[in-house]
This record gives structure tokens, C-alpha cells and sequence, in this order.
């Protein structure tokens, strides 16, 4: 019985914890950008490179700061250390040169040493490129950033595009079975053709076709955006947000803006201008391993020998000094000439390619203004169409349950009137992309 009871809980717990996984969670785009900024695995790894290149930099300024080590040996000799000197010296008149034992058998040795950096380019040149570096390092993040809200805002709004469709689908089934009962009801009484009933079977037949494949799409869709996010595959999330016009308009006075330097604030072409910087700066880095290198240097030590270990009786004579030590290259195989020829290069490289980025950034902000007013206007025209369309519809219906008006006058009906939503409501999903993509050229699309 004890153990049945405690499979029984087990049960009962996993099962809880299958529901609590499962469990509905309802989600805005703020919430989905929001959940984006802190899990998406790419932007991660993004910020993993900003923190290495933000080390990097730390790591070269200490090299401009002094440099202290202590260090220490111990050797036991089991013959004495030699040195060589004239005989005459040692007393032996008739060898040139004798070897002399000298010092004891256990030897011990610590030393304080010290150096820090007076004069050094190269360091300097390096601090100042791990800086640049480290900017382009956080503009790329913000033009990562700037790109997954592009990413998971068009994912959403494309979900809730296909979320619209399938309601349309399903208003015009629900539309089409009507018809359809009554063009059976009709033709069962000899009021209508075979062919109403038949047209109106292929009709249902294909909105259901096309629900299914919509409803398909809805679930690769789901999932891309869960991707995104950083949500379980498993998690299930439903959309909380409706698919309609986005009436801030912020990037009206952004556009006004444009040629006041609004294109400045794009994080492409930000970093693109501290990518030239940092070339040249490692111009100037590969010219200064040509000039010297001075540093301040000085060291303090204590030695002592003996034959035994007796510590406490040895003699520590102390040694110290403090001078100033100069490196000059003089010749380095050319080595120096090449890597500043190169760095040239990349720095006319760099140059071309920002010009070449702010031009395309222009015309393309032009060319999504004009795509945008266009949206805009097609819009206002669509709203007349889908008014025009239901009044027809309702006109063409009437008409044909009066017995006034053909099947297929009513099924054309019923198409134009699908037709006029759904136009419409692709227009308003293609002016919030649009919007989405002219904040993004600006340079104003944040979290």
C-alpha cells in the first residue's frame, strides 16, 4: 500500500509539473521584445564579445602602470659552483687560467623587481585601438539589438497577419456553408441548378484547404518567434495584440529630421566610422614599433650561501638599483615597412565602405518614405473598398434569396468582399513593417 501511495504522488507531481509547463502564457510584443533582450542566444553572444574587447582594454592599460614581481630560488650544489681566473691570481704562476671552487653548497636568492613604462608608442597606440575597438564592439550590439526587434516585431505582426487571415477564412466558410445549405434547400425543391450546389461545395472545400494550410504556417511561425524569445519549444503562448494601424507615428518627425543628421544615430554607420578610426589608429600603432622605448626600472635582492641549512645564521647581504632602461629598434627585416603598408590599406578600405554605407543608408530611408506614404494611401482607398464590398455583398445576398440574382453573382459577391479584408489588412501589417523599417534606417529602433 505505501509504496502504490507513493507512486500515486509521484504521478500526481509530474503531472502538475506537465501542466505547469504546458500552461497558457499570454504575451504582448513588449513583452515578447522584452523577452527577447534578455534571452535571445545571439544577442548573448554578442555581449560576451562587448565584455571581452571592455577586458581587453583593461588589460592594456595596465600595461602603462608600474609592474612589481618578487621572485626567489633555492639550489643545492653537490660540487661548489666554479669560476675561472688568471693562475697567477689564484697563486699557480705556471697555468694560465685555473678554476677556483667558490660559494656554498646551498644557495638562496629573492629578488624585488620593478619596471614601469615612461615612453612607450606601441602601448599607447595599443590602449588607444582596444578603446575603438570596444565602441565598435558596442555599436555592433546596438545594431544587433536594433535588428532582433526588427526580427521579433515582424514575426509577431506576421502571426497576427495569419491569425487575421484564418478569421477571414472563417467568416467567408462560415458564409459559403450558408450558401451552401441553401443552394441544397433550393436545388431540392427545384429552385437552383446542380451547379450552385456543386460551386458551392468546391468553395467550402477550398476555404478549409486554405484554413489548414494557414493554420500550418501559424505553428512555423509560432515557433521562429518562440526561437527568438528564447521560449520552450513546449511553452504555450498566445498573442495578446491586434493587428491594426500604429498611430504614434514617431518616425514623422524623423523623417523631418533626416537632414539634420538623423541618419547619424544608425549603429551600422556609427560603427563603420570607429571601424576607419580604429584603422588608423593601427596606422599610427605599426609606425610607433619604430621608435625607442624607455622604462623606469629597479630591483632589490637579498642572497645568501652556506654549506649547511642552519637559516638563522646565515649572513643576507642586500643588493639594489634604480636606472632607466631604453629599447631602439634598429632593423627588423622590413617587417615594420609591410605592416604599415597594410594597415594603410585597410584604412582606404574602411574609408570607401563608409562612404558607400552612408549612401546606400540615404536612398534606401528615401526608399522606404516613399513606400510607407504609398502604403498610406492605398490604405484610405482600401477602407471605400471594404464598405463598397459589404454593401454589395449584402445587396447581391438579398437579391439572391429573393431569387433575383445568380450563384455565381453571389459567389463573386462574397470573393470581392474577401478580397477588400484581407487587401486591407495586409496593408495595415505592410505599414507597421514599414514603419518598423524606416525606424531601423533612422537608427531609432530600440528596445
Amino acid at each position: 500500500m505505501k509504496t502504490n501511495f507513493n507512486i500515486y504522488i509521484i504521478g500526481l507531481f509530474m503531472t502538475s509539473l506537465s501542466g505547469a509547463m504546458n500552461a497558457q502564457t499570454n504575451i504582448s510584443l513588449v513583452e515578447a521584445l522584452g523577452l527577447a533582450k534578455e534571452n535571445n542566444k545571439s544577442l548573448q553572444v554578442q555581449k560576451f564579445s562587448e565584455s571581452v574587447a571592455g577586458e581587453r582594454t583593461r588589460e592594456l592599460k595596465g600595461a602603462m602602470l608600474p609592474s612589481i614581481g618578487v621572485q626567489g630560488n633555492y639550489s643545492n650544489y653537490f660540487d661548489r659552483q666554479v669560476i675561472f681566473m688568471p693562475g697567477a691570481f689564484a697563486g699557480n704562476d705556471t697555468a694560465p687560467v685555473v678554476d677556483v671552487a667558490v660559494g656554498g653548497k646551498n644557495t638562496f636568492n629573492t629578488m624585488l623587481t620593478f619596471q614601469q613604462p615612461i615612453l612607450s608608442e606601441v602601448a599607447r597606440n595599443q590602449l588607444k585601438s582596444a578603446q575603438l575597438n570596444e565602441a565598435v564592439q558596442l555599436q555592433t550590439t546596438k545594431e544587433l539589438e536594433a535588428q532582433l526587434v526588427m526580427e521579433v516585431s515582424v514575426r509577431y505582426y506576421t502571426i497576427l497577419l495569419i491569425d487575421e487571415n484564418i478569421q477571414l477564412n472563417r467568416q467567408s466558410l462560415e458564409r459559403n456553408l450558408r450558401s451552401l445549405q441553401d443552394s441544397r434547400s433550393l436545388f431540392s425543391q427545384g429552385k437552383a441548378l446542380k451547379v450552385d450546389t456543386l460551386s458551392n461545395f468546391i468553395a467550402v472545400e477550398n476555404l478549409k484547404t486554405s484554413t489548414s494550410y494557414l493554420q500550418s504556417q501559424h505553428a512555423v511561425a509560432l515557433l521562429n518567434l518562440k526561437q527568438l524569445i528564447g521560449v520552450s519549444d513546449a511553452q504555450l503562448i498566445t498573442l495578446t495584440d491586434k493587428l491594426q494601424l500604429d498611430t504614434s507615428a514617431n518616425y514623422f518627425s524623423a523623417i523631418d529630421e533626416l537632414h539634420g543628421g538623423m541618419i547619424e544615430n544608425r549603429p551600422d554607420i556609427q560603427r563603420q566610422k570607429l571601424v576607419t578610426a580604429l584603422s588608423r589608429s593601427l596606422v599610427k600603432q605599426a609606425e610607433a614599433q619604430r621608435l625607442p622605448v624607455l622604462s623606469l626600472v629597479g630591483a632589490y635582492q637579498l642572497q645568501a650561501q652556506a654549506d649547511n641549512l642552519k637559516l638563522g645564521s646565515y649572513k643576507w647581504p642586500s643588493t639594489s638599483y634604480l636606472g632607466l632602461q631604453a629599447a631602439v629598434p634598429i632593423f627588423s627585416g622590413n617587417r615594420i615597412n609591410s605592416q604599415i603598408r597594410q594597415t594603410s590599406l585597410n584604412v582606404k578600405q574602411s574609408e570607401i565602405k563608409l562612404m558607400d554605407e552612408t549612401e546606400k543608408a540615404k536612398v534606401e530611408i528615401v526608399s522606404i518614405q516613399s513606400r510607407l506614404m504609398e502604403a498610406m494611401r492605398r490604405l484610405d482607398a482600401q477602407e471605400r473598398t471594404v464598405d463598397a464590398a459589404q454593401q454589395n455583398f449584402k445587396i447581391t445576398n438579398d437579391r439572391y434569396r429573393n431569387g433575383l440574382s445568380s450563384r455565381l453573382e453571389l459567389s463573386d459577391a462574397e470573393i470581392a468582399l474577401s478580397e477588400a479584408k484581407l487587401n486591407f489588412t495586409r496593408t495595415v501589417y505592410d505599414i507597421n513593417i514599414t514603419k518598423l523599417q524606416l525606424d531601423k534606417a533612422l537608427g531609432i529602433l530600440t528596445f
